[in-house]
């Protein structure tokens, strides 16, 4: 069973996209400031991480255009 990409899962729900990229964003800057410290092991969470933000925009934009169009 793959995944579900957080993308799908926020399109399914109707939860406060703003919300949830501020506590990615806080997430990531906690990430960054372990790996310059040396202490982060998984580096490739850094990767995912902005990924999901990514997504969470992507989203954004698509409810922005909607709500255009209509």
């Amino acid at each position: 069973m793959a995944k579900e990409s957080l993308l799908s899962r926020l399109r399914s729900k109707s939860t406060d996209v703003t919300d949830e990229e501020g506590k990615l964003r806080k997430e990531l800057m906690e990430l960054r400031v372990q790996h310059s410290a040396g202490q982060l092991k998984e580096t490739h969470k850094i990767k995912e991480v902005r990924r999901s933000i990514a997504q969470l925009k992507t989203l954004n934009n698509e409810v922005k255009e909607d709500i255009k169009d209509d």
